[in-house]
């Protein structure tokens, strides 16, 4: 594996991932807000309860994949993705007209900490924070615009197609890890608490802006497969064993972010900014 697959996949081994056609699925994006349950502080952890009425994070965050077909919602289907080239700064594509994922993380985390909106907006201001963040994290939910993610790579696996980005969503890697582990969901999220304070920190001093680039900066782990011209591409063993880890490790760094950023609006000692970033409410949808 590549040095920039290792940078969030080589010490969080023990986390599963799940399959749907949008983000990480529905169990993927229980793990992610199961994972930073397990660490917020105390005045987080009520106030999310409060505001989702005792549903838990987990299963709040995939409501905003339920409503994308809903007339109402159609124009949120841009904030789950970014389009970014290979060279180019995040900071330069994100914040354009429909919105994007880097948008969405600050645009909602800054509903979220504005003590001053009703509750039932902040609770979907939290819904979308949680979903957004396990988002950004899907190497291909920051993807090229000229295969739309990875959604006009078609490939085969087992003799079946599919594409890229849905691969990458986790249809195919659950089946290897659910032979593999099964679904200790338990298990791997204490494993996580025996992580260090000091790489728990190191994951949540960043920015959502950081963690768009750490999934640009694993395109050639995403792409490194062979080519046979106009023909679907084969997703051999080890492509498919890097992948399983890559994802482990963006899932658990989701979780332990998402926790960061809540307990940075709810608990006074704890800081979800860095570089300067802050969530601020002059951002405005577009």
């Amino acid at each position: 594996m590549r040095a920039s697959a290792q940078l969030v996949g080589r010490f969080l081994i023990g986390f599963l991932l799940a399959s749907c056609t949008y983000a990480y699925g529905p169990l993927g994006h229980e793990i992610v807000g199961d994972i930073a349950t397990s660490q917020l502080c105390a005045p987080a952890s009520a106030e999310v309860r409060r505001l989702l009425g005792g549903e838990t994070l987990g299963r709040a965050s995939r409501w905003p994949d339920w409503i994308r077909n809903d007339p109402k919602w159609r124009h949120s289907g841009p904030w789950h993705y970014l389009n970014v080239a290979d060279a180019a700064r995040i900071e330069t594509a994100t914040g354009r007209r429909g919105g994007d994922v880097v948008w969405a993380v600050r645009y909602f985390g800054a509903e979220l900490a504005d003590a001053n909106l009703a509750p039932a907006r902040r609770a979907e201001a939290l819904r979308f924070v949680a979903h957004f963040i396990a988002d950004v994290h899907q190497p291909l939910h920051v993807g090229r615009a000229e295969d739309r993610g990875g959604n006009a790579v078609t490939v085969v696996i087992g003799g079946r197609h599919t594409n890229l980005h849905r691969f990458w969503d986790a249809q195919w890697l659950l089946k290897m890890d659910r032979r593999a582990n099964g679904y200790d969901t338990a298990g791997q999220i204490d494993a996580l608490r025996l992580l260090s304070a000091g790489r728990i920190n190191e994951l949540q001093a960043s920015n959502v802006a950081a963690w768009a680039r750490e999934s640009q900066a694993l395109r050639d782990d995403v792409y490194a497969f062979g080519r046979d011209g106009s023909r679907p591409v084969e997703l051999d063993r080890p492509y498919r064993e890097t992948a399983l880890e890559i994802t482990r490790g963006r899932l658990a760094a989701a979780g332990v972010r998402l926790a960061g950023v809540l307990n940075g609006i709810y608990c006074p000692r704890y800081s979800a900014e860095s570089d300067g970033e802050k969530f601020n409410k002059n951002d405005k949808k577009q």
